[in-house]
């Protein structure tokens, strides 16, 4: 069992997905500091650390989905590339 599943285990998806919430509100209120000069580089990367630990989280919660996850998770970044293309074609012009 790894450290996510015993998360799991220990204090629920419920609970987990609070956490979810938590996390991102608390890196949403970082990033508007650092916008302001008021929070550091640090402050902003370890909250997208928690975030990221939360969402880590949440795939292996729903790892009966795991095929699901990737292939949403592929087509969103065969989304931003055909983007980021379309993008530079249009600067070239």
């Amino acid at each position: 069992m790894n450290i996510y599943e015993q998360t799991l285990k220990t204090w629920g998806l419920d609970s987990q997905l609070g956490m979810v919430q938590e996390e991102c509100a608390e890196l949403i209120k970082v990033i508007n500091k650092y916008h302001r000069h008021a929070a550091s580089i640090s402050q902003l990367i370890e909250e997208c650390v928690d975030v990221e630990l939360m969402i880590e989280q949440m795939r292996v919660a729903f790892c009966d989905e795991q095929n699901t996850w990737d292939r949403i998770r592929i087509e969103k970044l065969e989304r931003l590339a055909n983007l980021l293309k379309q993008l530079e074609s249009d600067i070239e012009r």
